[in-house]
């Protein structure tokens, strides 16, 4: 058989931990092999990370090539780089056996249209099968055992951290202050695409601007509270166990501005999927995003009047409920808005004078109880490991052992902290310290209430409003009113408009 025209077909897992030098060493080993053989050749090369077949898209332009009669043979370092699974395999021998192409490794020529090669080559991919299995399971329990361990078994580890020797996250301090700088924003009450503009000239993990997307995702991540959370998926991709390290390492931010932040979120989102329920463009009124038909409970919007451009409406909803003038609905929600004050002020004795339904103390004695046992614990893991340095344990033994006893470590400090923070909930110096905050920002608006109203101050009011409302609930009514007619005797009916407003604001303790 003449050989002149070759593919060569190189391929690296992540998965199996290969790095570029491994692909480089492949290259090496091949390209020389044609070159020693003086075969001309061109190069496909991936790299796979237990990618689905149709996914390599290398590994089928070259089938294609191939069916085209571009080359005479296939060149690659061993078979098992073509493919492991035996299905594939055979998948890809049929291939080159219509088309007559041998497959070359540098210890043989696999020519499949003979008997002896075909079952010599079938053999080697029953074993390559087999091996993949093995590999796959032994990583997939690796990984498992890493995040109970609390290592980062991810891949490239979030904006704010790097990966340590230890296997496990460790802060890089110029990224973490962005990260501090996106939550802090957020808490403050701005919008994800605010605090996208805020962050021009910054980058990501990967060198580029920071997107909407790439802002959200950050905000929703528990990595940043020392949390590590990895679902174990079944082979149809199904969750099939979930595993939480809530010590994992060392927390960017606390656990309760992650919450405050994830009410900040809620309160811009709707439905069960978290869609932007937010409209953009310009603020029109202090009011906008928050005004909701109390018929129907759609949200309501502003627009400007065609006419007069310093006049702005409530647009009527869909359902019925008429529009009204910015300046009307104002003084309408203004007016019901100084009773918040008293509001939270009641709210907040209401929660000082609670009868806590737990004793604290008795949550503080339960965690002194589980530090102790957190503290045998690790005496046990440490004698483990010198029984099995001393042959008491056999290492399948030693894993086992090991394995019980980490998973019983972090379930106590996971209850450990389930229980700091229900003692947080009953804080009398959290809840005054919530509610300052909330009388403080009404503090702040009625500032800007009482004075000319300016663009900016706009924008400010909106800001804070979001902070503390969930909705304002908007209905305009119209109500036959009879009196007295002045001008002549008898009674006179009229038709008289009213506002109706109702201010839902957020829970504080949520």
């Amino acid at each position: 058989m003449l050989i002149k025209t070759v593919a060569i077909y190189n391929r690296i897992s992540r998965d199996n931990g290969e790095s570029d030098d491994v692909l480089l060493n492949h290259r090496t080993i091949t390209t020389r092999l044609c070159d020693s053989r003086k075969y001309q050749y061109k190069l496909y090369e991936e790299i796979e990370s237990g990618g689905k077949f149709e996914e390599r898209k290398q590994l089928l332009q070259l089938l294609k090539d191939i069916q085209q009669g571009l080359y005479d043979g296939l060149v690659v370092v061993e078979l098992s780089r073509i493919a492991r699974d035996n299905l594939y395999s055979q998948m890809i021998a049929k291939v080159l056996e219509d088309n007559e192409v041998p497959i070359i490794t540098p210890n043989k020529i696999y020519n499949l249209s003979d008997e002896d090669d075909k079952f010599v080559f079938d053999m080697e991919s029953m074993i390559s099968s087999k091996e993949l299995r093995t590999i796959t399971r032994r990583m997939k329990n690796g990984k498992i055992e890493g995040a109970r361990r609390g290592e980062w078994i991810q891949g490239v580890p979030p904006l704010g951290y790097t990966r340590g020797k230890d296997k496990k996250l460790v802060i890089v301090e110029s990224e973490a202050d962005i990260i501090r700088q996106i939550f802090n924003y957020a808490e403050s009450g701005y919008g994800i695409p605010s605090i996208v503009k805020k962050l021009v000239g910054f980058k990501t993990k990967t060198e580029k601007q920071f997107t909407d997307t790439a802002v959200y995702t950050i905000l929703k991540n528990k990595t940043y509270t020392g949390s590590i959370i990895y679902n174990v998926k079944g082979k149809k991709g199904n969750i099939t166990e979930t595993i939480e390290n809530k010590h994992a390492h060392e927390a960017i931010i606390t656990k309760e501005q992650f919450i405050s932040v994830q009410q900040a979120i809620k309160s811009r989102m709707s439905g069960d999927l978290e869609t932007r329920n937010r409209s953009r463009g310009m603020v029109l009124s202090t009011l906008k995003d928050l005004v909701y038909c109390t018929r129907c409970k759609s949200k309501m919007g502003f627009k400007k009047d065609s006419k007069q451009a310093n006049r702005i409406y409530l647009k009527a909803c869909k359902c019925g409920n008429r529009g009204v003038s910015e300046t009307a609905l104002l003084d309408a929600f203004q007016k019901k808005f100084r009773f918040l004050e008293r509001f939270y002020r009641d709210e907040w004795q209401k929660a000082l004078e609670t009868t806590e339904p737990v004793s604290k103390d008795s949550l503080l004695q339960r965690i002194e109880d589980l530090k102790k046992m957190q503290e045998k614990l690790n005496k046990n893991l440490v004698k483990i490991r010198s029984a099995y340095i001393e042959e008491v344990f056999t290492k399948e033994e030693y894993l086992s052992e090991k394995s019980n006893t980490e998973e019983k470590l972090n379930q106590v400090l996971s209850t450990i902290d389930d229980l700091l923070d229900q003692i947080n909930s009953l804080d009398k110096e959290s809840i005054t310290s919530q509610y300052k905050s909330k009388l403080e920002k009404i503090r702040q608006i009625n500032d800007i209430y009482n004075k000319e109203v300016s663009y900016n101050d706009m924008v400010e009011v909106n800001r804070l409003l979001k902070l503390m409302l969930d909705k304002v609930y908007y209905k305009r009514l119209s109500e036959k009113v009879t009196g007295i007619n002045p001008s002549r005797k008898g009674l006179k009916v009229e038709q008289v408009d009213f506002i109706q407003i109702l201010i839902a604001s957020k829970d504080i303790h949520k």
